[in-house]
């Protein structure tokens, strides 16, 4: 028996944490309490977003799974509802189309029209291998005309523009199949693709409806999303992130990768071009040191940034997404934290740009920091679905993200 039946997990295998938060749903269906968080270092397992040693992973989450319920008192044995966020190569999406003829009273749009149109959008062939894990609907055409919300507009032919994010099955397997051998049982598990986590976690809803670009910078992976009238109509995942910034001035600077990621997040670099410091020394093997210019360093960085942020806008240019977003960009994610990544977003993507952290923080204490916006979006997500629907079917997560001011989603089965 569940003593307290409203507490829900959110999980991320992320490529520099793993992260564990409980949470306990509130009356509205919103987290009321943070009831516990563990985090513990990647150690390697998790490379680029995706899970490279299940048998170590299921350790290091272990480990999590333990730091977050001793500092909750014991709560995950009441967690009924788990939401574990999926990313790395094995993800992509579309835009496709569903066309239905109106039927309703008067010619009026109802929701068996609006149902039957987003219900043929979804049928896509994807491949044997994959799998759709959300499908959101981006906006409704009826009689050629855009629409956000169709219902009781009089019309003859409703179209709906659905997002479909889909993953090789084996890949999101991983993640499921990581949370199980941890020892999770009785637990309901769902994935939730990354940047719609983090959209949800960090991106308001006057950024939604006017259009806005968020790309969350991480270690191993950059994702982006992009909303429009509050649909998704663009996402993604980029395996290049702040560790190839790292390895950059690494290679550079013939000193371990660990010490220029404490360069990059310790704001070393920051403050030394704040204080017109000419040069930085680094110790290398054999007890030598190296003087080396502030301004080398600032351009190896930017270098690799810059062409993170190029390679999303021709992401986005070849999906087309809707370039004239009036509310601008979110940046999240540790990247963001960078003294430099806020102005090179600005500049590549022409867009004024905001850091995004954490929505309704004051819960989290400690946690409100850019690092944590996908896996706090990811509890958001769960506590809903908790609230709204309580247990189901696996694979029915995906069909109330819509209500989180995400579009209308679907689930993939």
């Amino acid at each position: 028996m569940f003593r307290n039946p409203n507490v829900v997990c959110a999980v991320e295998f992320g490529t520099s944490k793993i992260c564990v938060l409980l949470g306990e749903v509130d009356a509205g269906g919103g987290i009321g309490a943070v009831l516990g968080h563990g985090i513990v270092p990647s150690a390697g397992v998790v490379v680029k977003g995706e899970i490279v040693d299940m048998e170590r992973c299921a350790g290091l989450l272990n480990k999590a799974l333990d730091g977050a319920d001793k500092s909750s008192g014991g709560e995950l044995a009441n967690c009924r509802m788990l939401a574990v966020l999926v990313t790395g190569g094995g993800v992509d999406s579309l835009q496709n189309n569903g066309i239905a003829t109106v039927k309703g009273e008067g010619g009026a749009v109802s929701d068996a029209d609006r149902m039957e149109a987003e219900g043929n959008a979804k049928i896509v062939e994807v491949g044997v291998e994959r799998e759709i894990i959300n499908a959101s609907t981006s906006y409704f055409l009826l009689d050629g005309r855009r629409v956000v919300n169709p219902l009781r507009l009089s019309g003859r032919r409703l179209e709906a523009c659905v997002h479909i994010v889909h993953a090789v099955s084996s890949r999101i397997a991983n993640f499921r199949d990581t949370v199980v051998d941890a020892g999770i049982e009785n637990v309901r598990i769902e994935p939730v693709f990354s940047p719609l986590a983090a959209g949800f976690g960090v991106v308001d809803d006057r950024e939604k409806q006017n259009g806005v670009l968020m790309v969350d910078l991480g270690a191993g992976v950059t994702e982006y999303l992009v909303f429009l009238d509050r649909g998704v109509c663009a996402s993604g995942v980029i395996q290049l992130g702040m560790d190839h910034v790292a390895n950059d001035l690494a290679i550079a600077l013939g000193v371990h990768i660990d010490t220029c990621r404490k360069l990059l997040e310790s704001g070393t670099l920051a403050q030394a071009v704040k204080e017109g410091r000419p040069t930085l020394e680094f110790s290398r093997s054999g007890g030598k040191t190296r003087s080396v210019p502030v301004a080398t360093l600032e351009l190896i960085a930017e270098t690799r940034l810059r062409e993170i942020f190029e390679l999303v806008r021709r992401k986005l240019r070849d999906k087309q997404a809707p370039r004239t977003l009036m509310a601008g960009g979110v940046l999240t994610g540790g990247g963001a934290l960078y003294f430099r990544s806020r102005e090179l977003f600005s500049d590549v993507f022409d867009l004024a740009c905001r850091v995004g952290e954490p929505a309704d923080a004051g819960v989290i204490g400690g946690l409100r920091t850019p690092r944590f916006s996908a896996v706090w979006g990811a509890l958001k997500v769960a506590a809903f679905f908790q609230e709204n629907y309580g247990p189901a079917p696996e694979g029915v997560l995906a069909r109330v993200i819509s209500k989180l001011g995400l579009g209308v989603l679907n689930g993939g089965k």
